[in-house]
């Protein structure tokens, strides 16, 4: 359960004030690895600890649902003073979201070329007319304008591809 709660959060601290990534290659072994991570339970398994749900079956308190992937440092912190200023709603957030991120991660290139946009961008026509479309990152300048006009599918300004191209 541990390694899949790892990999569900890519190994990544799912702190959105942290995401510390948790493993990196070890220098004296190749085949080691340098690992920080730690499982951490939203609601504490034993009585008297953090969050504690006693209204929680015991196979409940040790799934993966019950827990968040975090760095040493925030697996910590979340259970100071038994957890009083990180309560399980908070941590089941930070796990929803931080998994949304991952997925929005997934197979995007840190690499690509950024566009930069400005000046004024305009398009008629019928059918299907767009005057600005920005398909990968970029920084749009103050002072940019788009403007379209026409009969059809009408766009000012599209980021990102079109809707039906989107896996």
């Amino acid at each position: 359960m541990k390694l899949a709660l790892a990999k569900r959060a890519s190994f990544v601290c799912s702190n959105p004030d942290c995401r510390a990534l948790t493993i990196a290659p070890a220098d004296a072994d190749a085949t080691n690895v340098i690992y920080l991570g730690k499982a951490a339970h939203i609601h504490a398994a034993a009585p008297g600890g953090p969050r504690h749900d006693p209204s929680m079956a015991s196979e409940q308190r040790v799934s993966i649902e019950n827990a968040i992937f975090l760095c040493s440092s925030c697996a910590d912190l979340i259970d100071r003073n038994n957890g009083a200023e990180y309560p399980a709603a908070l941590l089941l957030e930070w796990k929803r979201r931080h998994e949304e991120w991952v997925r929005a991660q997934l197979n995007l290139r840190r690499d690509a070329p950024l566009s930069v946009v400005d000046g004024t961008h305009e398009a008629t026509g019928i059918g299907n007319v767009t005057a600005l479309d920005i398909q990968g990152a970029a920084i749009i300048r103050p002072g940019t304008v788009s403007r379209a006009a026409g009969k059809g599918n009408v766009t000012a300004t599209r980021i990102g591809r079109p809707s039906k191209e989107r896996p």
